[in-house]
C-alpha cells in the first residue's frame, strides 16, 4: 500500500518540478497506482478460501485492475486534452502487426533499428563477461521458488506439511527480492521487444546477479542439494 501512495506522490512531484507537465498526470503509471488501490478498497479477503477460489480472485483482481486502469486513463487525457503519447500506442500496434498506421512519428519509430528487436549477438557479449550465466543460474532458482510459494500461498494455509516441505527445498523467498524478480522479467521482455530499451534490463541483470551471489539463501539452497550445508560454510 505504502509502495502505491510513494509512486503516485513521486509521479505527483515530477509534474510540479516539471512545470506542471501534464502528460505526467496522463501516464499509464498513474492510473494503474490509482486503479489497484480502488480495487484493493472494492475487493477484499483474497485470502481466504480453496486455491481454485483464491485464483478465480486473483484472475478477476488482476482484470478489474486492467479495466480500471484504462478507464481512469482515458477519463484524465479526456478532461486535460492530452494527444502527445498517442504515437507511441500506434507505433506499438504497428510493431507487433495489429493494423499499420499513417501517423509521421510512429512510423519513424518503425524505421530505427534501435526500436526493433533485440539481436541475439546481445547473448553472446553478455556471456563473455560472464554476467549473463550468473543471472540465468539465479533466475532459474528464483522463478522455481516463486512458482512454489505463490502456490503455497494460494493453497490452503492449513496444509502445514506441505509448507515446512516447500520451506526446506526452496529459498524463503522475500518480498524484496519477489519486487525486483518481477522487475527484471518485465525489463527483460521491454528488451526483447525493442532494443533502445536493453540499457534497463543490463543493468538490473547486474543488480540481480550480484544478488544471487551475495544471497546466503542462494548458498543454503545449493549446499543442502549437494548434502555439504552447514550455517559455517554459507
Amino acid at each position: 500500500m505504502w509502495l502505491y501512495i510513494i509512486q503516485i506522490s513521486g509521479l505527483l512531484l515530477v509534474c510540479v518540478l516539471q512545470f506542471f507537465n501534464s502528460m505526467i498526470l496522463g501516464s499509464l503509471l498513474l492510473s494503474f497506482n490509482a486503479s489497484v488501490l480502488i480495487a484493493r478498497t472494492i475487493q477484499k479477503n483474497l485470502k481466504k478460501g480453496s486455491l481454485l477460489n483464491r485464483l478465480g480472485k486473483l484472475i478477476l483482481h488482476v482484470l478489474l485492475v486492467m479495466w480500471l486502469t484504462f478507464l481512469i486513463n482515458k477519463f484524465i487525457k479526456k478532461i486535460l486534452h492530452l494527444e502527445s503519447d498517442e504515437h507511441i500506442f500506434k507505433f506499438l500496434k504497428a510493431k507487433f502487426g495489429f493494423g499499420a498506421t499513417r501517423d509521421f512519428d510512429a512510423n519513424l519509430y518503425l524505421c530505427e533499428e534501435a526500436f526493433g528487436l533485440l539481436p541475439l549477438n546481445t547473448f553472446s557479449r553478455l556471456s563473455d563477461t560472464l554476467l549473463f550465466y550468473v543471472y540465468i543460474f539465479v533466475l532459474f532458482l528464483v522463478t522455481v521458488a516463486a512458482v512454489i510459494v505463490a502456490f503455497r500461498n494460494l493453497s490452503d494455509s492449513n496444509q502445514v506439511q506441505f509448507m515446512e516441505k516447500t520451506e526446506e527445498c526452496t529459498i524463503a523467498l522475500k518480498p524484496d527480492a519477489a519486487y525486483n524478480f518481477i522487475h527484471t522479467v518485465l525489463f527483460g521482455c521491454l528488451a526483447f521487444s525493442t532494443m533502445r530499451m536493453k540499457y534497463l534490463w543490463t543493468s538490473h541483470m547486474c543488480v540481480f546477479a550480484s544478488f544471487g551471489l551475495c544471497s546466503t539463501e542462494v548458498w543454503k539452497l545449493i549446499l543442502k542439494c549437494i548434502h555439504l550445508y552447514t550455517p559455517q560454510r554459507v
